[in-house]
C-alpha cells in the first residue's frame, strides 16, 4: 500500500487536484506541516454519517438565512458547529 503525502504548501497550491484524486481513488492523503502529520484529506465515504448530516444541515441553514436577507456570521456559525461536534464526542 502506497501512503500518499503532501506538504502544507503543496496541499494549499493543489487542493482541488488532491481532493479530486482522493474522491476518485478513495485513498487518503496525509498533509505534513513542519515535517509532522498535520491533517488527513479523506474521502467523504469514510466520514461519520452524523457528521456529514450536521455539516449539510448547517450549510442549508446558512443558505436559508442568506436567502431571507438575514445573512450569517461565519465565525459564529463555525463556533456553533464545533461546539455541537464536541458535544457529540463527549
Amino acid at each position: 500500500m502506497t501512503v500518499l503525502t503532501a506538504t502544507a504548501a503543496e496541499a494549499r497550491t493543489n487542493f482541488s487536484r488532491i481532493a479530486s484524486a482522493v474522491s476518485e481513488t478513495g485513498e487518503r492523503v496525509t498533509v505534513f506541516k513542519n515535517s509532522k502529520p498535520w491533517v488527513v484529506i479523506a474521502p467523504a465515504s469514510e466520514v461519520d454519517a452524523d457528521y456529514v448530516e450536521l455539516v449539510r444541515s448547517g450549510i442549508l441553514e446558512g443558505r436559508e438565512q442568506i436567502a431571507s436577507g438575514l445573512g450569517i456570521e461565519g465565525t459564529d456559525a463555525l463556533r456553533k458547529t464545533v461546539a455541537e461536534l464536541r458535544a457529540q464526542r463527549d
